[in-house]
């Protein structure tokens, strides 16, 4: 058979006619449907204050104790400083708060503490009368020290002790060192009393608290 003799076979018209059967149908509908809705995973949101709140309030053990070291640090350093300097002249406003503050201001990455403020960082040990209601990190020196109404009784050597710490106005400090073994805390504080170095060494033993709260905060990066 030559070339020229070649035909291709004839195509009944029929089949050009012929409509698109229901599972096209259902095949088109559904791309076009998939195109056009928007699925869950395409809407994102950033997350509410609420949401970074409750992200940092659980914050492990190593987290905290990473700002130590980036923080605490020269919180505690320049408490020793100020310690130092308060020999020869008033340090802050003279008041508890506004010692912290003298020391945290000098701090270039430490978080500003607001006037008044309730809290000076993360809460990392919260102990009400005898219990302890909150540990979450080992205590460190830069670490901040607040007592409210907090009455102690115990031992000092061989003499026992009463002591009313914060009764009214809070006591805050900066912890200058701790003795997990005897649940002891040495701690810088301005001094209110007259005559006196403006700022002053004090100890508090976490175990003799009866009544009243001791809280103690890790700073927080700014």
């Amino acid at each position: 058979m030559t070339m020229s003799q070649w035909e291709l076979p004839p195509i009944p018209s029929s089949s050009l006619d012929m409509e698109p059967s229901v599972a096209d149908i259902s095949a088109s509908s559904w791309s076009e449907s998939f195109d056009t809705e928007e699925t869950p995973q395409e809407k994102t949101a950033e997350p509410s204050s609420k949401e970074r709140r409750q992200s940092a309030s659980q914050m492990t053990a190593d987290q905290l104790m990473t700002i130590w070291g980036r923080v605490g640090i020269q919180v505690c350093e320049v408490a020793v400083q100020l310690f130092e300097k308060s020999k020869k002249k008033l340090i802050g406003d003279g008041t508890y708060i506004g010692f912290v503050n003298a020391v945290l201001d000098i701090v270039p990455n430490a978080s500003v503490v607001e006037e008044n403020a309730s809290s000076f960082g993360y809460p990392i040990y919260v102990q009400t009368g005898s219990s302890v209601t909150k540990r979450a990190a080992d205590i460190m020196p830069g670490d901040i020290v607040m007592l409210q109404d907090a009455k102690l009784k115990g031992h000092k050597g061989i003499q026992t002790y009463n002591q009313t710490v914060g009764e009214g106005t809070p006591v805050v400090a900066v912890v200058g060192e701790y003795e997990p073994k005897k649940s002891k805390l040495k701690a810088y504080q301005a001094s209110q009393h007259v005559g006196h170095q403006t700022v002053e060494t004090v100890s508090y033993r976490l175990d003799d608290l009866k009544s009243g709260s001791i809280k103690i905060f890790r700073v927080l990066e700014s």
